[in-house]
């Protein structure tokens, strides 16, 4: 009997050597890469103008392309405020904004952005 324990004892340890000793497989999911999409984007305003490539998502609007790199106040689609610098209504002075150097003719949350587009925001007076 005690032969037989130390039969089924050490068959019992060589079977769990095995099963540890194969490891589990570990697959790496490589990182996703930057975005290969890359837009300029352009905001002026009276005294500063900022001109940089940026990277956006298959997909994304120019609203949203324009909320990744600042910060943005909007109202139906329509830019109120980029980075803290108001449009005035009172002197009729709004943002408006230009897609390869055409006038926008939608909101900026209704366009979507093409890799290599040059989107240009500014603001205007209207008299």
């Amino acid at each position: 009997m005690n032969k037989g324990f130390k039969t089924g004892f050490l068959a019992l340890v060589a079977m769990l050597l095995v099963a540890c000793s194969q490891g589990t497989k570990q697959t790496q999911t490589p990182s996703v890469p930057k975005s290969d999409h890359h837009v300029r984007l352009v905001v002026k305003e009276d005294t500063n103008t900022v001109d940089e490539k940026v990277s956006f998502e298959e997909g994304d609007t120019v609203l949203e392309v324009l909320k990744d790199n600042y910060e943005v106040k909007e109202k139906d689609g329509f830019i109120t405020a980029i980075d803290g610098i108001e449009q005035d209504t009172k002197a009729n002075k709004y943002w408006l904004f230009k897609v390869n150097g055409k006038m926008a003719d939608k909101g900026a949350d209704q366009i979507t952005v093409k890799n290599g587009d040059s989107i240009e925001f500014y603001q205007e007076v209207f008299k």
